[in-house]
Order: structure tokens, then C-alpha cells, then sequence
């Protein structure tokens, strides 16, 4: 955390001087990581890889696109096409497939079991969730 502050010294004759400060400002802000590490899953951010049990898999510029989107913001629920306009960077018209297949694609790379997935989650009728156990840090490289 940071803090700037801007202070005024008033002084008068025969009075001791008084401070006052007229502006403050604390940086909570904090940097994105440059890795997002979870259990059994390491995404590097800035060199855009993916470490499974410290295994580098090979993703897609949109498998890498789909995941590094979900576990930046892990718990939030996206619908396929909030996906696909994100990833495709396309309206989504004819998203739903290329969302589905990518997501199996991931699945195959990442998951342990397909049919228990750890990491991405299918919430019925609704879309996808990023939901390990999280515990996301940041490691200098």
C-alpha cells in the first residue's frame, strides 16, 4: 500500500505552527499477477502458458484465450456467449459450438477426470464457472 499525502504548514507570529492536510490518497490498486497458480495449475499470464502439475500443456490461442479468462475471475459464471464475444472477440451469433468444444478441448488438458472436473464447471442452461480451490498469488518470473 501507498499513501500521498499533501500537507499545509500555517504559521503565525507567536504561534507555533500548525499542519493540516488538504489531500491523501492510498493506492489499494494492486497489480494484476503475472500467475495465476492453483492446485495443480499454473497460468502464466505473460508468456501465455499453461503448467498441469508442472507438465507445460500446449493450448490454442482460444483454449489459452478461454481459460486465462475464467481464472482471472474465478467463481464468476459466464454465459457462452460472454465467452465467445471475449475470446472471438465476434458478436455471438454462432458461438455455441466453438464455446462447447473449446471447453472440452480444455478439459481433456486440464481436468483429471472429465467427468468430476476440477476447474471448469458446467452450471446448466446458464454457462461456465472457473471454481478450483482458489488460491491465486503472484510469482516474480
Amino acid at each position: 500500500m501507498q499513501k500521498i499525502e499533501v500537507v499545509v504548514r500555517i504559521t503565525k507570529d507567536h504561534c507555533p505552527p500548525q499542519e493540516q492536510t488538504i489531500f491523501e490518497w492510498i493506492e489499494t490498486n494492486r497489480a494484476a499477477p503475472d500467475t495465476l497458480n492453483y492446485p495443480g495449475l499454473e497460468i502464466n499470464l505473460e508468456h501465455r502458458r499453461v503448467f498441469k502439475n508442472g507438465q507445460e500443456v500446449y493450448m490454442s490461442r482460444y483454449e489459452y484465450g478461454v481459460l486465462s479468462l475464467m481464472a482471472r475471475h474465478p467463481g464468476q459464471l459466464f454465459t457462452k456467449e460472454q465467452i465467445f464475444e471475449a475470446v472471438w472477440h465476434q458478436d455471438s451469433e454462432s458461438c455455441l459450438t466453438a464455446v462447447t468444444n473449446t471447453i472440452g478441448r480444455i478439459r481433456q488438458k486440464i481436468e483429471d477426470d472429465r467427468a468430476v472436473p476440477v476447474y471448469i464447471r458446467t452450471i446448466s442452461n446458464l454457462g461456465y464457472q472457473f471454481m478450483p480451490n482458489i488460491s491465486v498469488k503472484k510469482d516474480s518470473l
